[in-house]
């Protein structure tokens, strides 16, 4: 064991002195070195899909995208708005719920964008069927008939428990993207 040490230590007094005797054909051929890697790290990618991990012949991928080709291939970004107040029907939050469902439209790559301000609710006046938005300029409306509008959104299946909570504290914004895959920036575009 100690003659592994004893030739060790020969060779790195050995390298060092070599170092120190070459000083400048060291630093130049690092520097060559450090060129060469850095002009073919521009190639490298990072890949963030997951079929990265599977062979093409793998079966539960194969199964995978049979279902997505038959259906749709979609992601979606969930936005949970909580006002400090508590309610969710206040002007301010229909306000910035409104602001937020119109800015999702911005995102890259969407789809579809649900919340409570653009459901689409529908009601009979006459022999008249009405199809509107939900809360359209509702910082506008007055407390009673937010309140009533609220009532109906708590009512809605579609809505209470899956866009709003049942106590009305809390909301969301639902984003659906889908994504051609045709590059590897798809997700961080839509993510920024």
């Amino acid at each position: 064991m100690g003659s592994s040490f004893e030739t060790i230590d020969r060779f790195a007094a050995a390298l060092a002195q070599a170092v120190v005797r070459w000083r400048y054909a060291v630093i130049v051929v690092a520097v060559a070195i450090a060129a060469a890697i850095g002009t073919g790290a521009t190639h490298l990618e990072f890949a963030n899909n997951y079929r990265v991990f599977f062979s093409a012949e793998n079966p539960e991928l194969v199964a995978f995208e049979e279902l997505q080709a038959t259906y749709t291939k979609n992601d979606n970004f969930l936005f949970v708005v909580e006002p400090n107040g508590g309610d969710v029907f206040g002007a301010e939050t229909i306000a910035a719920v409104e602001s937020l469902t119109d800015a999702a439209w911005q995102i890259p790559y969407a789809i579809r964008v649900d919340s409570i301000s653009n459901f689409q609710h529908s009601y009979a006046v006459d022999d008249d069927l009405i199809v509107e938005d939900l809360f359209v300029n509702g910082a506008e409306l007055n407390d009673a008939e937010r309140a009533r509008r609220g009532a109906i959104a708590l009512a809605e299946p579609l809505l209470r428990s899956q866009l709003v909570t049942p106590d009305a504290d809390a909301t969301a914004v639902n984003v659906v993207l889908q994504y051609p895959e045709e590059s590897l920036t798809e997700i961080p575009e839509a993510v920024e």
